[in-house]
């Protein structure tokens, strides 16, 4: 499909359905922007009631022109579109944008009609953009195939939006900062190009550089970070994704389900795929000014040459909060700079050039800094005091720019005074900003970007190797197959899986009667006895879990007074009982799964989702109060899965805090990487909840896990 994508950006012919004889439409709009740009290729208007628009012959169908016709633009009613889309797939069309709206953002009728034509275009090859978009926009071949009022510069950048509306908006923004593009392209509803096919395409495009991407919904999540992860070019690829609320969470029945929700599905594809992070237009213009202009950091050590000392401690606090570092000057550096500057100033970093510094003074500086092997990125900062030489300051940055090979930034504080010296900035690619947190944020997502990048694993054999091939599967399968709603695994089928990858648990049986409790119990007191999941699954809540039960005695009290309650609570007048030793232990860890998309997730493009997201952390009763919580998508190297869990607090403690022995660290990744394994021999698998996992010096030992699927 990759000669499909081409033709979205690269047709030779291009046919507008829809363009009338008013030019204020927007089917005439559209037609007449690609009249107006220097696009070479030829242009066909399609509208049965005229034989002649705007100059041009005008058709009435795409399948009565006479050539062939690599993209269609369809700006009709929705009604109509259907039997387009079937002339077009007649015609052999390569690609059709699908500008008009009423479709699946509209309700159910919309779906279906968008349904139709998908399958319509999947059977002949063709690909769909939209439906409800703007267009696309090549700058390379000119080609402004949209109804956008403005075009973008040329550049290197390639952009894509859900929102159309946001496209112009970013649009206009870039104008007055001078940021070219290379392909701007609106995606609309994504009923088949999505943005997986985009990024794909650009990644594998030398004149891109940068992508950027708006969406509020995230099509193929765990394609996506598999198509990031394991591409050999390291682009740096932007993402500012909305809906990321709490109200944007679909809690299930588990415990996971309320902790593991869209934000933290997103945040942790952000950690673990190099996706830069953006939250705001600002800084999604900020950020493509840094990637689009700037050198490669080679690390995130920054000097800061400021002339004023308060602007240069307000920067510094800023880099420590964006984990960035305040070089260490060489003492040669201070020396020199010393020796180069009035005695006032401060030749520490934030190196102080003071107020009444002139452009020399701050090119002084620069010339010493520049050469000190423990400067990485330099900051300027610039506030326009009495005799500050605004523009000629920012003449020296861009002259500095052009020979140093350290990225270089500049936060000129202000409005009207300095105005000029950004555009003047703009105009020859100097990453300037009018405030210091958002001229380091965007230094700090550079930074990041280029010292992570080649710092990923290749772990995505792990799901080949492990998808669908555990050795329940078929009794799994017949369970969703029978189910219309998330459903609670037994407890003997939950030991049955756990056994398959070998988790470690008590000695532990379901018992029909408090003589089969009893015969169990010989010879490994102290036990426990509890209800099982599918009676009651928060059994503290119920008083549904008895301890430290030493002898008969003990549990046959216990044992009847659990029956007891089971059957006034839940109305069973012949419950099983969950009997297992009870496991003397120094901590509890909490271990979870949750799976965002449906069961195939892990299996084809198409497939929306990231798959499961796993959540460790401090276990126990509390663990809803206290949400000490670590994310992980998988899959997930080992390494990654210890370094989750190590950014939890209850991971001090099983480190060992205040002289207190170390627990088995090495147990509690070993579960991880087990549970993973489940997830991925049985990706029907909704969520899971191990709560506690009982830890000792030497074990981890799973007590309580409960299994949702669906």
């Amino acid at each position: 499909m990759t000669d499909n994508l081409n033709a979205l950006f690269y047709p030779n012919t291009i046919a507008v359905v829809g363009v009338s004889e008013n030019p204020h439409k927007l089917g005439s709009i559209f037609f007449n922007n690609l009249l107006d740009g220097s696009f070479t290729g030829k242009a066909f208007p399609v509208n049965p009631k005229h034989q002649n628009l705007y100059g041009h012959t005008c058709y009435p169908s795409v399948s009565s022109i006479p050539e062939t016709v690599d993209q269609v633009a369809i700006l009709v009613p929705a009604e109509f579109v259907l039997d387009i889309i079937k002339d077009c797939s007649q015609k052999g069309v390569k690609t059709v944008l699908i500008i008009s709206a009423g479709f699946g953002e509209i309700g159910e009728k919309g779906k279906q009609i968008e349904t139709e034509i998908l399958n319509i275009a999947k059977t002949s090859g063709m690909r769909i953009l939209g439906p409800n978009i703007i267009g696309v926009i090549n700058t390379l071949n000119d080609m402004n195939s949209s109804w956008m009022q403005l075009s973008p510069q040329e550049g290197d950048i390639a952009f894509l939006s859900q929102s159309g509306a946001f496209c112009t908006g970013v649009l206009d923004m870039s104008l007055r900062k001078n940021l070219g593009f290379y392909n701007f392209c609106s995606i609309g509803n994504k009923s088949d190009i999505n943005e997986t096919d985009l990024i794909a395409f650009w990644l594998n495009d030398t004149h891109v550089k940068v992508v950027g991407t708006y969406l509020e919904e995230i099509n193929s999540g765990y394609q996506l970070m598999k198509l990031i992860n394991t591409h050999q070019n390291k682009k740096p690829i932007l993402l500012f994704k909305s809906g990321k609320s709490e109200e944007g969470k679909h809690a299930i029945t588990s415990h996971t389900g309320s902790m593991a929700g869209s934000i933290e599905t997103i945040q942790a594809a952000y950690a673990q795929s190099n996706l830069v992070e953006v939250n705001t237009a600002t800084e999604l213009l900020s950020d493509f000014m840094a990637f689009s202009w700037s050198k490669e950091a080679k690390g995130k050590s920054v000097a800061i040459i400021t002339n004023a000392g308060g602007p240069g401690i307000m920067a510094t606090d800023k880099l420590i909060e964006n984990e960035l570092e305040l070089a260490v000057l060489t003492e040669e550096t201070k020396q020199k700079l010393k020796a180069a500057l009035p005695e006032a100033s401060n030749t520490n970093n934030p190196v102080d050039i003071l107020g009444d510094a002139l452009a020399e003074r701050y090119l002084q500086a620069t010339e010493i800094i520049v050469q000190d092997p423990n400067v990485d990125c330099i900051l300027y900062i610039l506030t326009p005091q009495y005799i500050t030489q605004i523009e000629d300051t920012a003449k020296m940055i861009i002259r500095t720019k052009k020979f140093s090979d350290k990225p270089i930034f500049a936060a000129f504080l202000g409005e009207k005074y300095i105005s000029i010296a950004l555009e003047r900035m703009y105009d020859a690619k100097v990453p300037a900003f009018n405030e210091i947190d958002i001229a380091i944020k965007a230094m700090a997502d550079l930074v990041k970007f280029y010292t992570l990048r080649d710092g990923y694993s290749q772990k995505y054999s792990i799901v080949d190797n492990d998808l669908n091939k555990g050795f329940m599967q078929n009794d799994l399968n017949n369970i969703v197959s029978t189910q219309t709603d998330i459903k609670a695994l037994d407890d003997d089928i939950v030991s049955k899986l756990s056994y398959e990858v070998g988790l470690d648990m008590p000695k532990q049986q379901v018992v029909n009667n408090l003589d089969e409790a009893l015969a169990f119990s010989q010879g490994i007191y102290p036990v426990v006895v509890k209800a099982t999941n599918k009676d009651i699954a928060h059994k503290t809540d119920f008083k549904a879990l008895y301890t430290n039960l030493n002898n008969n005695d003990d549990l046959s009290k216990s044992y009847n007074e659990l029956v007891q309650t089971i059957k006034d609570k839940t109305g069973n007048q012949n419950p099983q009982i969950l009997i297992q030793e009870q496991i003397n232990y120094q901590e509890e860890i909490f271990i979870g799964a949750n799976r965002e998309g449906n069961a195939n997730v892990y299996e084809a493009i198409q497939n929306k989702g990231f798959g499961h997201l796993i959540v460790m952390g401090k276990g126990g009763i509390y663990t809803e109060v206290y949400k000490d919580l670590a994310y992980q998508l998988i899959p997930s190297s080992r390494d990654e899965l210890k370094n989750a869990f190590l950014r939890t607090k209850v991971s001090k403690i099983v480190l060992g805090t205040r002289g207190q022995e170390p627990l088995a660290l090495e147990k509690i990744i070993d579960t991880l990487e087990k549970i993973q394994r489940l997830l991925l021999l049985y990706p029907m698998i909704k969520s899971m909840d191990i709560n506690p996992l009982l830890i000792t010096k030497d074990r981890a030992v799973c007590v309580d896990i409960k299994i949702f699927v669906g």
